[in-house]
């Protein structure tokens, strides 16, 4: 049995030498490799290198994507535009892990999740992925709390699944980080970061309501240009140096992240007698769980009803359709067929009829009793138990 697995890496601060791409070569024949990006998907074996040491020396972003269920994102991050610091109160040993390398800081986010049947490809995933990077450089800290929800509380387990509820019970005590400013204003990359993960939009909206109003991002002109001229002119002049000797695609970001520094402090973060332990947290989710799931049901219901009224107005014609479809040889005419004697059965159960219209599926299915197939259908729609 084939297995599949998907390796993409993105340089996002500089390009790639002939030489990197040169040494990556080396690594697989196969890959697809520019001087931003190496790609690979392996249906059979394995990648001979290793992602660690490959986000060490080459790359910004990581993205694995497995079909037993692993997946993976890395990023790595300037270590002066971002402290490892803030990440440790969101490090979680399954889902969550920093590192220092250098220069530079990495965070690893990671889910193992075999009891997935149903698997994604990796193709995408980084492009949506990859504005995480810019957030968590501005000092938005939302992905960390998802990767802590990653590994934290998720869906309530079958006690079956445990040896013994003592490690149930300590999970369900561990008490939350700081949920950051904006929790319920996801993005749409703290959106993709969720679904990557896999954790609920339930859990994520659970969360979201002990978090602080986020701040606007927008910078007035008017402060940016006094905090400009309020630098001391040696800071300028190697600011400026910096720009003549550049590129320095992050110059932009340290610049406005010693702006914001200089400004007055907001709440950054919940206070800590407002946090939740994870079993509160996966009890509330299941709320809301419950909740979306009613509205949901209600919302089908209503527009069922309205496919219904319609349908109303044709019935006739439509059980002479029904007719003319069971008159062929056609699969696909029969298929047709019945779900639209499914259709008619439910309009039936809508408006009280159910007596009328068994007469006439009665009649219908015993002038083709002899056609196998069709009665087959018939069944698997559950229309078998109407005669």
């Amino acid at each position: 049995m084939s297995t599949y697995q998907y390796y993409e890496f993105l340089a996002v601060d500089r390009a790639l030498t002939s030489a990197e791409q040169g040494a990556l070569r080396k690594l697989s024949t196969r890959a697809d490799i520019t001087s931003s990006r190496f790609v690979n998907v392996y249906n059979y074996g394995d990648f001979k290198g290793e992602p660690d040491r490959l986000m060490e020396r080459y790359f910004d972003v990581f993205v694995y994507v497995a079909s037993w269920g692993t997946r993976e994102l890395q990023l790595r991050l300037p270590r002066r535009l971002f402290d490892p610091a803030q990440a440790q109160p969101y490090l979680h040993e399954e889902s969550l892990s920093v590192r220092t390398k250098g220069d530079h800081v990495l965070l690893k986010f990671r889910v193992d999740r075999d009891d997935e049947p149903d698997w994604e490809e990796g193709e995408g995933w980084l492009a949506s992925l990859l504005p995480l990077r810019a957030e968590l450089l501005a000092g938005d800290l939302r992905a960390l709390y998802i990767g802590w929800l990653a590994g934290g509380p998720g869906p309530e387990e079958d006690e079956d699944d445990f040896d013994s509820g003592d490690e149930d019970g300590e999970a369900d005590e561990a008490v939350e980080p700081p949920v950051p400013p904006g929790l319920g204003e996801s993005s749409p990359a703290l959106k993709a970061l969720a679904d990557f993960l896999f954790v609920p939009r339930s859990m994520v909206r659970a969360a979201a309501k002990a978090s602080p109003a986020r701040a606007s991002d927008a910078v007035p002109k008017r402060a940016l240009a006094d905090w400009l001229s309020s630098l001391p002119a040696k800071d300028k002049d190697a600011l400026l140096l910096r720009v003549i000797q550049g590129p320095e695609p992050l110059l932009g970001a340290e610049l406005l992240r010693r702006f914001r520094e200089s400004r007055p402090r907001e709440p950054s973060a919940s206070s800590a007698d407002a946090r939740r332990t994870a079993g509160e947290l996966r009890a509330e989710a299941a709320v809301l769980e419950t909740e979306h799931s009613r509205r949901q049901a209600k919302q089908e219901a209503r527009a069922r009803a309205r496919e219904l009224e319609t349908l109303s107005a044709r019935e006739e014609e439509v059980w002479l359709e029904v007719e003319s479809l069971f008159a062929t040889r056609s699969s696909s005419d029969h298929a047709r067929g019945v779900a639209l004697l499914v259709d008619l059965r439910d309009l039936a159960q809508h408006r009280g009829t159910l007596v009328d219209f068994q007469r006439r599926f009665t009649d219908l299915w015993e002038r083709n009793v002899r056609r196998q197939g069709l009665m087959r259908r018939m069944n698997e729609a559950g229309l078998g138990t109407q005669v």
